[in-house]
This record gives structure tokens, sequence and C-alpha cells, in this order.
């Protein structure tokens, strides 16, 4: 039992270093993402929504910055694809995210330090082409995570999202999604389809 209770602490211990409340099992592991972002004028109450749904929070009261790499040539960008690194704090924590191409596709994993993975990213010739700073909170409810962002010139957003593996899954989680914003009263004229790298950056059509 006290070496249990022991190996409990250290489990604890080492994700409140990381940040997080709770263990994030499998939510975050996939190639595949299907998510869906909402515009709110009011996290608190959907924050209240998730509560009552039984939503359990997995960071709370983060700021991050997400810095956008590419090739000179913006070779990335033209295949519909995006090199993140996101910098959390007061964590720390630094995730290597890759999107693309396509809406779905998305791969991440965890560094130890931002400024030698920046570093390691310029080397290799990359090139900073935008950054963004954003308040958020996360919460899992069921097999989804919600996030509650507050984002640098933009405003106020909910985002709900899944990952996996298999491919085949994304038409089922895709409705998965879509009925879990219904619980959160987020409407389909609430949605916003845009990245926020393309609300602050890129032109509206």
């Amino acid at each position: 039992m006290a070496h249990e209770a022991t190996e409990l602490s250290e489990t604890a211990s080492n994700l409140a270093t990381k940040g997080m409340l709770v263990d994030p099992g499998n939510h975050f592991k996939g190639r595949y993402e299907v998510e869906r972002k909402y515009r709110v004028d009011d996290l608190e109450a959907m924050r209240t929504n998730l509560c009552a749904l039984g939503a359990v929070g997995f960071t709370i009261g983060n700021s991050e910055t997400d810095v956008f790499f590419d090739f000179p040539d913006g070779r990335l960008a033209s295949n519909d694809q995006t090199q993140v690194l996101r910098h959390m704090r007061p964590s720390g924590r630094v995730l290597w995210i890759s999107k693309g191409p396509g809406p779905d596709e998305c791969t991440a994993m965890d560094l130890t330090d931002n400024a030698q993975a920046t570093a390691m990213l310029l080397s290799l010739g990359f090139i900073e082409t935008n950054r963004i700073d954003k308040k958020r909170d996360i919460y899992f409810i069921d097999t989804f995570h919600a996030t509650l962002d507050s984002v640098d010139g933009l405003g106020t957003f909910v985002e709900l999202a899944v990952m996996t593996d298999d491919q085949d899954a994304l038409p089922s989680l895709r409705r998965g999604v879509d009925q879990m914003a219904l619980k959160l009263n987020l409407l389909d004229t609430m949605e916003e389809t845009r990245s926020y790298r393309q609300m602050l950056f890129e032109p509206h059509p």
C-alpha cells in the first residue's frame, strides 16, 4: 500500500510539473483530429455548462504562445501544412505540432526546451511566419476535449475536439462532436471554420 501511495504521489507530482490536473490518457493520441470552433461571448457560462455535464479540468489558467514555422519559399503553406511550436506557461511545457495536409491530419509531440526547439527548427532552414498568444483552459468530457480560449486580437472561443488513429472512425467522431456541441448550446451559427492564424493573418475572402 505504501508503495502504491508513493507511485500515486509521484504521478501527481509529475503531472503538476507539466501543469496538468489529471492524466490525459488517450485524449491527445492519434494521427487525426476532428475539431469544431465556436465564437462565444461568455466563457464563464460555457465553463458552467461543461461542469454541469461532468467535464473534468485538465489545464486551467495557461497562457500559450504558438509560433508558426515554414520554409522561406512557403512550401508548407502551399501544401496546406503547418508546423507550430507551442510554449505553455507557467508549466514551461512545449509541444511541436504538425497539421495537414487536409483538415484532419494532426501529430504532436512533447519537447523539453522551447529555446532549443526553436534553434533546431531555425538550423533546419525554417523561418518564423506568425505568432499567436492566447489564454486557454482545457476540459475533458467523455472522449472529447473542450478548450476555452481567449485569443489576443480575436476574442473568445470554444473548441471541441477528439483524436484518433482510425481514419474510418472520422465520420462518427464528427457526428459525436456535433452532438456534444448541441449539449453545450453551441449552434451552427456560432461556428468559425477558419483557424486563429487565418483569422489574424489572412484576409477574409
